[in-house]
């Protein structure tokens, strides 16, 4: 689980700070003028609380097949969360990329990303461990090997 939970992190991790480095080149260039998507507390606790119970299940799976896209997507999602911290000025999340009339930003686009990676990743996860996929949580997954993806 260890490896596993090294790509999940190590993703997320890389994703966050691209969304969160972008973010800050973009506000500072601008003046701050940015577009902004505004979003409520409960959004930012329903995020956090989703987001660790989403790192919780690619950990179970302990596979690094799936850890990767699914760190990019916890990684976006960190971004975004993390922007109401590091910009409690700003009224939202900072959407700094704009194109063909829509306002999003490095953490839209990795969350998106990363779940279109995530469907072929499950579903060799899942041909591989077809025997698996029925039994209940916990049984055989200790003595498992974190390489058998």
């Amino acid at each position: 689980m260890k490896q596993t939970v090294s790509f999940l992190l190590g993703a997320a991790a890389l994703v966050a700070a691209l969304d969160l480095a972008q973010k800050q080149l973009a506000i500072s260039e601008r003046g701050g003028g940015v577009y902004l998507h505004d979003r409520p507390l409960s959004y930012v606790i329903a995020g956090a609380a989703l987001s660790l119970g989403w790192a919780g299940a690619i950990a179970l799976t302990r596979s690094a097949l799936i850890a990767v896209p699914g760190g990019v997507v916890l990684g976006g999602a960190a971004g975004n969360l993390m922007s109401f911290a590091l910009w409690p000025s700003l009224t939202g999340v900072p959407d700094t990329i704009v194109a063909g009339g829509l306002a999003f930003s490095v953490g839209d686009l990795a969350v998106g990303l990363g779940l279109l990676l995530l469907v072929p990743a499950a579903l060799v996860f899942a041909r591989k461990n077809k025997g698996r996929l029925f039994q209940p949580l916990g049984s055989g997954v200790a003595a498992r090997s974190p390489m058998s993806d």
